[in-house]
């Protein structure tokens, strides 16, 4: 697993307009929908995207995080159909809101998408409220406002992705055809900069190479190659081991029995009064 420098939500914390530039919201959330894509294909639904769960690299490559509310789908269940919400609650859909007993699950990962998009690109949520009851009372009623200074095709685009009913609410071939996820808006502004590393150049390389660094003293090989062993070699090794010793505890053991059966308690001879004679002791 790659080193991630930072999220979306404290990139947006640190800019003044708590918001990205077009060009730079349009990369960010196509590689959510590539990402959407590929967890739905296995069968998971996130049910918690947020700015908070996408991360990124110093590459800026986007990365889905904490799976810890997600649901996996049965291999042999004919649809999506959830019956629990438990992520974030600026982000759960209507359904969720007015507490339905059942719903389809991948249009729940659609709708946070569509609030995350929303956020990303106006600094705003569509839903707001002054406590968790209010902020479902006004996400169930799904009347929401789009600034004005949003262009047209990414406004139905976010109309389309929060739409109150989940039957329409786009799906995600629905958003990869959408005219503004197909034109990438002009570089016209500034770039919200990457979280720069903090004096650490590990972070940027995987996990392993930075254990091996820190437990191996890999500049003192000859030829510079390091050897890795996986996890299967490893338990490989170790099964041969336990086999081993099981082989030679029960070697030991039959040696000990047939040893066991061959000694004999000594003879000793006395002499009782008038019959000398031998005697086990």
């Amino acid at each position: 697993m790659e080193f991630c420098v930072g999220s979306l939500q404290g990139m947006l914390e640190a800019t003044p307009l708590k918001k990205f530039p077009l060009f730079q919201a349009h990369g960010y959330f196509l590689q959510l929908i590539d990402g959407l894509e590929y967890l739905h294909s296995k069968g998971i639904i996130h049910k918690d995207i947020k700015p908070g769960n996408l991360l990124l690299t110093l590459k800026g490559d986007l990365k889905i995080s904490d799976l810890g509310v997600a649901e996996a789908l049965d291999l042999f269940a004919v649809d999506d159909t959830c019956y629990t919400g438990q992520g974030s609650p600026a982000f759960q859909p209507p359904e969720i809101a007015n507490g339905l007993e059942s719903f389809p699950g991948f249009k729940v990962d659609i709708w946070s998408s569509g609030v995350t998009l929303y956020n990303i690109t106006t600094g705003l949520y569509p839903f707001e409220g002054d406590n968790v009851y209010r902020l479902f009372e006004n996400i169930g009623k799904g009347d929401f406002t789009i600034p004005s200074d949003i262009e047209e095709p990414l406004r139905q685009l976010l109309l389309g992705m929060l739409s109150k009913d989940p039957e329409k609410r786009l799906t995600l071939q629905q958003i990869r055809q959408h005219p503004w996820c197909n034109r990438k808006p002009p570089r016209d502004s500034v770039e919200v900069p990457i979280p720069p590393l903090k004096s650490d150049e590990w972070h940027c390389m995987t996990v392993l190479p930075y254990l091996v660094e820190h437990y191996y003293d890999t500049h003192s090989s000859e030829d510079g190659d390091i050897q890795y062993f996986t996890e299967r070699q490893l338990n490989e090794e170790r099964r041969k081991h336990e086999t081993q010793q099981s082989n030679g505890i029960a070697q030991t053991n039959q040696t000990h029995q047939n040893s066991k059966r061959r000694w004999r308690k000594p003879m000793s001879c006395i002499t009782v009064k008038r019959f000398p004679g031998c005697k086990q002791s």
